[in-house]
């Protein structure tokens, strides 16, 4: 039995004495309701095509392109941590049909589909292998190709457009720097108690320095309920921006839902026709 349904049960009993309590296969079998191959079921114009890239190394990053006939652009899609293809596939991709977009993403190395070497990697393996993820993706597709990250996927796609020319970059629950980020991740009242130190090259993660001479239009969207990636932080680095062709948008969201919103699919179109 689930821990959580016996804590339920626990105060149930304890706060009541005695009370009947419904319990159905529901509370046991396991659903992934984001689960990629569930878009089939909503988007039948789409199609889900395998990809496969092995990396210098030897590793091999695995994805899907997400496409359709039709579509105006492609996204290159770089996750958030924690976040794999086929298991919220059906949730961060469903936004781009909106767009009539299509989509390539990829796992990162040693995690859902993707296979590591088996030694150990770092940031430096993640940065290779998003040039090689981008100029595949890059050669695959024609047309324009907009370069999307969020959260941690925001500092993966910002420094590979400080090492490329991308068309577009768009930055979806994003920071300023890996310092800043770690810290939002503290629970304020932990803060006083905890002293971070960035070990090894994530002391060098910084959003700013990477977007320092950007020339290509670069969209940020922040959250307004966003304890991850605050909005103030995202602005942050908008301000750092020098150039007159950027964006930026707050929505009424949380750190994994500002695609969902309207307003954030309109301000996108907007965007990509040159509004700033």
């Amino acid at each position: 039995m689930k821990k959580s349904l016996f804590l339920v049960l626990i105060t149930v009993l304890i706060s009541t004495g005695c009370m009947t309590v419904n319990v159905s296969s529901k509370q046991f079998i396991p659903r992934d309701r984001n689960k990629i191959t569930l878009l089939k079921n909503v988007t039948p114009e789409y199609q889900l095509e395998n990809l496969e890239l092995i990396q210098a190394d030897g590793s091999i990053s695995r994805g899907v392109y997400f496409h359709k006939p039709g579509a105006d652009f492609t996204v290159l899609y770089f996750l958030g941590s924690g976040i794999r293809v086929d298991a919220d596939g059906g949730y961060f991709l469903k936004p781009f049909t909106e767009l009539n977009a299509n989509v390539i993403v990829f796992d990162y190395r040693g995690f859902g589909r993707s296979d590591s070497t088996g030694q150990a990697h770092d940031l430096k393996e993640i940065e290779t292998d998003t040039l090689a993820l981008y100029d595949y993706a890059r050669k695959k597709v024609s047309g324009k190709l907009v370069v999307h990250g969020h959260s941690f996927g925001s500092f993966v796609a910002a420094k590979l457009a400080n090492l490329r020319p991308v068309d577009s970059l768009v930055l979806e629950g994003t920071g300023t720097d890996a310092e800043t980020y770690t810290k939002n991740l503290t629970p304020w009242f932990a803060r006083p108690f905890v002293n971070i130190q960035l070990a090894g090259d994530i002391a060098q993660i910084d959003n700013r320095r990477s977007l320092k001479n950007t020339q290509f239009p670069v969209f940020i969207i922040a959250s307004e309920h966003d304890t991850t990636t605050p909005e103030a932080t995202a602005r942050d680095l908008f301000e750092s921006l020098n150039q007159t062709n950027k964006r930026f948008l707050k929505v009424n969201a949380g750190h994994m839902d500002a695609m969902t919103m309207p307003l954030t699919i309109a301000a996108y179109r907007e965007f990509l026709k040159g509004q700033y």
